[in-house]
């Protein structure tokens, strides 16, 4: 008697993967929070989210990844300097791997950049200018307003860090503060007025597919013997994650396969292998 023929599992009954809800709803939140806007920037930074009356990292009765919505926290995104060394040495391995002949996936690119950000005073907060360490020349596109959107916190408490997503604009600054006489000479743009603050980035940048992975040590002339210590991943094209978007809210739901439209779209897509990079990162 001949056994039955093997096939795959089928994913469910219905023959497919149910959207994840997870990646869903942070996908819905990008989308309503991005429309319509220019400039936009989306990053995630690793850290801790703290309650503010203990000091302590908050202890929540959840045992997994959860978006949180608290009040008296704050996200802290600082590293120890062994942390920072230790994801040096992963995402160096990573880059290695990826120029071996044998290597079939996406290249990984890294780069190392030395500026100084200085803020400026402007009719609606500050300026952020962004030069060379070394030249002190204006980096291309380094003027720049940043206008906070929007945050969204996930605790993940089997994690030694949770992660915020946050939604900024960055809107170009030259025109609120350069000084009129220069401005026939573009090369020569420079504020008219003096910075309020700087703030020295040692930044490694490492690039893969549609996102940058910045560890980056922060020094402040006040505190020059405390660096700050960060990790974040930004998305590179987030105009093209925002047609990706579109189309999909066009297909609508009902275009889906399976039951009740399950069918995954470049943008959920998009968004899952941006969580998927965080995730691996606390892991």
């Amino acid at each position: 008697m001949s056994s039955p023929q093997q096939h795959a599992p089928e994913r469910s009954i219905f023959g497919v993967d149910p959207l994840d809800d997870f990646a869903t709803m942070v996908g819905d939140w990008i989308y309503a929070n991005s429309r319509a806007r220019q400039n936009v920037e989306i990053e995630g930074k690793i850290g801790q989210i703290i309650d503010q009356e203990t000091g302590e990292r908050i202890e929540l009765p959840v045992r997994n990844e959860t978006i949180v919505d608290l009040n008296r926290t704050r996200f802290d995104s600082r590293m120890t300097i062994s942390q920072h060394a230790q994801y040096n040495r992963i995402l160096n391995s990573l880059v290695s791997r990826s120029a071996e002949s044998s290597y079939t996936g996406a290249k990984i690119s890294y780069q190392r950049r030395k500026e100084i950000d200085y803020f400026h005073p402007a009719p609606n907060g500050k300026v952020r200018v962004t030069r060379d360490a070394e030249t002190l020349a204006i980096k291309p596109g380094g003027i720049v307003q940043k206008q906070r959107i929007a945050d969204l916190n996930i605790h993940c408490p089997n994690r030694l860090f949770d992660y915020r997503i946050s939604i900024s604009v960055e809107n170009p600054g030259k025109s609120l503060f350069l000084n009129p006489a220069q401005t026939c000479c573009l090369d020569a743009e420079e504020p008219a007025s003096d910075h309020v603050s700087l703030r020295e980035k040692n930044r490694l940048s490492y690039t893969h597919q549609n996102f940058i992975v910045d560890l980056t040590q922060v020094t402040v002339p006040e505190k020059p013997q405390e660096p700050i210590h960060e990790l974040e991943i930004e998305i590179r094209d987030v105009a093209q994650l925002m047609q990706a978007a579109e189309r999909a809210k066009a297909n609508g739901p009902s275009n889906g396969s399976g039951a009740g439209g399950q069918g995954w779209t470049p943008f959920d897509d998009q968004v899952l292998i941006f969580l998927n990079n965080i995730r691996m990162l606390i892991r």
